[in-house]
């Protein structure tokens, strides 16, 4: 149980960075001009629904359920390729702080198996 607390824990932080990002996008997005709206109108959707359903899925994931691990390692699957081309452009910092923390996310879900008692095979 302690290691999906822990899951859950970093998936939050993940979910609230991307709230933080998406409110980012907004307010640059007011105080400045914009050439696309409509493309970064469509990233702080992706961003709000992406904190949300990590927000979802951490929580199914720390009451056994099924569908909360499978989201969070995708999630991080693909976080690791971000961070791969944001080292690969520059942006090494940026790249292994985002690698770190979705390693250690995507290993701690991973390594959350839910308990076959009986308490987790009622709950699922």
């Amino acid at each position: 149980m302690r290691t999906r607390r822990l899951a859950e824990i970093f998936v939050n932080i993940e979910a609230l960075f991307l709230l933080c990002l998406a409110a980012y996008l907004i307010i640059r997005s007011l105080t400045s001009e914009l050439t696309e709206a409509d493309a970064v109108a469509a990233e702080i959707v992706f961003l709000i629904l992406g904190a949300v359903g990590l927000f979802f899925a951490g929580r199914g994931m720390v009451r056994s359920k099924r569908y909360g691990r499978g989201a969070i390692v995708m999630a991080n699957l693909i976080a690791l390729g971000v961070a791969y081309y944001m080292i690969d452009g520059d942006r090494i910092v940026w790249g292994l702080v985002l690698g770190s923390v979705a390693l250690i996310t995507g290993g701690l879900t991973i390594a959350a198996t839910p308990e076959m008692d009986g308490e987790a095979a009622s709950n699922s």
